[in-house]
């Protein structure tokens, strides 16, 4: 749903409500290279755009395929975690000089989103006036403000767009519609289909401040839109649901979209 992905090098943030998330983006990844238009017209990939690289920043580490350096930096570290200015541009430079189109994936929550999880960030968020989200976890800002800094550092570059993806899971199960994120076990062994409900939003990493406090209002901000949005996707698919009990249809959102 939302704007159309494009292969070129970006920046791309989400919410992170799933381990399946990381699947999500691979498979954004290859959508990107077919345009809207071929989509409907059932047309083949343009063989001519070449499939991005995905690229996952976390725990201090640029990765593609998870390690156990990964698995290590995990337990040793915090959620507010941040790498030196000074190493910045050591860990950013592959990226930023590459000739391949490149895809810089974080997930600013950190962690992936839990009941339990939610709870304590809920009982953090009224203990320091934070805004209160009622589906998502608040973002950390140390690993968005290492890319910013990163661009702003590296001149010239081809990073031109930020992809804000808010992503959703939902089954039906019975009358109702469950919104609770699978597990990886439940991906690959429910018997439920399980729809995912992405929403693209292209933003300009031009606009972007890259004054930290600055930089932390918009993060912010973002965060309290994507709010907003899931809850207007969940209503907007429990009435399209409940038009289309007994038949299964394609969801679309009066935001406009893509459904994988």
């Amino acid at each position: 749903m939302g704007d159309e992905l494009s292969p070129n090098p970006a920046v791309v943030i989400s919410n992170h409500a799933s381990l399946t998330d990381y699947f999500v983006i691979q498979h954004l990844s290859r959508l990107s290279s077919k345009s809207e238009r071929d989509s409907k017209d059932g047309l083949p990939y343009n063989r001519d755009l070449k499939l991005p690289i995905i690229n996952f920043f976390s725990w201090f580490l640029i990765w593609r395929v998870p390690t156990v350096k990964i698995l290590t930096h995990l337990l040793k570290t915090d959620e507010n975690w941040e790498i030196e200015e000074s190493s910045i541009l050591y860990v950013f430079a592959k990226l930023l000089k590459s000739k391949f189109s490149e895809w810089i994936v974080l997930f600013p929550e950190v962690n992936v989103w839990t009941s339990h999880g939610y709870e304590v960030q809920q009982q953090i968020g009224t203990k320091y006036f934070l805004p209160k989200l009622e589906h998502l976890l608040y973002p950390r800002y140390s690993a968005f403000h290492n890319i910013i800094t990163a661009l702003t550092k590296f001149k010239p570059h081809p990073y031109s767009n930020l992809y804000d993806l808010t992503i959703l899971y939902c089954r039906r199960q019975g009358d109702e519609v469950n919104y609770q994120p699978p597990t990886l076990l439940e991906v690959f062994s429910s018997k439920d289909p399980i729809t995912v409900l992405v929403y693209v939003k292209v933003r300009s990493i031009a606009r972007i401040p890259n004054k930290r406090k600055k930089l932390e209002r918009y993060l912010e901000h973002l965060w309290k839109h994507k709010d907003k949005i899931m809850t207007q996707i969940k209503e907007e698919n429990n009435l399209h649901q409940m038009r289309n009990f007994n038949r299964h249809t394609t969801f679309t959102s009066s935001i406009s979209g893509v459904v994988i």
